[in-house]
């Protein structure tokens, strides 16, 4: 059995959390796949490898492992 990895987790999580809640578009959406290229800076560790993207606010594109928690906040 293969074990997902952190980011891989974390994309299975925040799919979890969006199948059992209801989100309006404009809180989370999921975007699809997509190359983690050079021009992300946070993470070279990731250039060249297909990433989960995520429009957060309904104006922010991140991957992933951009994501640091999905925690509920009060």
């Amino acid at each position: 059995m293969k074990v997902p990895d952190k980011v891989q987790l974390q994309h299975m999580q925040l799919q979890a959390m969006m199948r059992e809640n209801l989100f309006p578009d404009n809180e989370i959406m999921y975007l699809g796949e997509r190359e983690y290229t050079t021009d992300y800076l946070a993470h070279p560790e990731y250039h060249g490898q297909i990433m989960h993207w995520y429009l957060i606010g309904g104006m922010h594109e991140v991957p992933v492992c951009d994501i640091i928690s999905v925690d509920s906040e009060d």
